[in-house]
């Protein structure tokens, strides 16, 4: 009988990168902005980053991993509902769970943020390290439990632990929460000030009990002059080697997934920010594959 997950899935995709179904690597699109609040159309960006990655190179120099022997198996776009978000965190549980439950490392484009919650329970992972702008801790925003600016709390309430990274957009309301519930953050400026091993540091220890680690990159995390179309941007962003060090220096075995989101192809009118999101999958990519072979 066929896995009823299936029904949730749109196969018939442009694919990323390299296409080995064998591959470690399971690609999975999810073009949802249902709740953008700002510049929406980032559900356009799982096609235009597939797109263009098909035109840039496949050797990471960071790991001397060549991706292009690794190869990407991509498993299409999760079929979503028109209007209601609630119904799509379920789908995009459903279909996540089901490449992870395939032994895949799940690499989702979003689309907007909220699309993280869904992931997150899908591939069960008990701790997110989130690149963001923002912190997106709010209870709610413009009438909505499930939206990008409420992705942490979301989770947090399910008890997943979160470390956010290259904050600068924030709430006094959110300070207050991740106090509370001792979700530790670094700003934009003070990883600039500490730089990228003490952050290294720093998110190490964060990570240190946990079992399966889950990175989420909001794309608005990186400044506006490197990733200008985002839904969302924010000045006084990280510079991506800055976040691209610091992935490589923390990551490990216990990553079973990761995103890129926000991306909002309309605003990027030459491209690089979607190029850019293609390198960082790669990047990710290598430096998993160099460190769990």
């Amino acid at each position: 009988m066929a896995d009823v997950r299936l029904l949730y899935l749109n196969e018939s995709v442009q694919k990323f990168g390299i296409e080995r179904k064998t591959s470690r690597f399971g690609v999975l699109g999810v073009p949802m902005d249902i709740t953008s609040s700002f510049r929406p159309g980032s559900r356009f960006a799982p096609h235009k980053v597939r797109q263009v990655s098909q035109f840039i190179e496949f050797l990471s120099l960071r790991t001397g991993v060549d991706m292009s022997e690794v190869g990407f198996a991509d498993f299409g776009d999760v079929i979503l509902h028109p209007s209601d978000v609630a119904e799509n965190v379920e789908r995009i549980s459903q279909v996540a769970s089901y490449i992870s439950d395939q032994g895949k490392v799940l690499i989702s484009i979003g689309g907007e943020h909220t699309i993280t919650v869904g992931t997150v329970l899908g591939v069960k992972a008990d701790c997110v390290l989130s690149f963001d702008a923002h912190l997106d801790l709010r209870d709610e925003y413009m009438g909505y439990k499930y939206d990008h600016a409420c992705v942490q709390r979301r989770l947090s309430e399910r008890g997943v632990r979160i470390m956010e990274i290259g904050n600068r957009g924030i709430g006094r309301d959110e300070i207050e929460y991740a106090k509370s519930m001792s979700i530790p953050f670094i700003t934009s400026h003070e990883v600039r000030v500490l730089g990228p091993k003490e952050v290294a540091r720093r998110t190490i220890n964060f990570l240190e009990t946990c079992n399966r680690i889950y990175i989420t990159y909001d794309m608005d995390a990186i400044d506006p002059a490197y990733a200008p179309g985002v839904a969302t941007p924010e000045p006084e962003g990280l510079d991506p080697s800055t976040v691209l060090d610091i992935m490589n220096l923390v990551i490990d075995k216990r990553v079973v997934g990761f995103d890129v989101v926000e991306i909002t192809p309309s605003y990027d009118p030459t491209e690089i920010t979607s190029v850019l999101g293609a390198k960082i999958i790669l990047e990710t990519a290598a430096a998993l594959k160099s460190k769990s072979p």
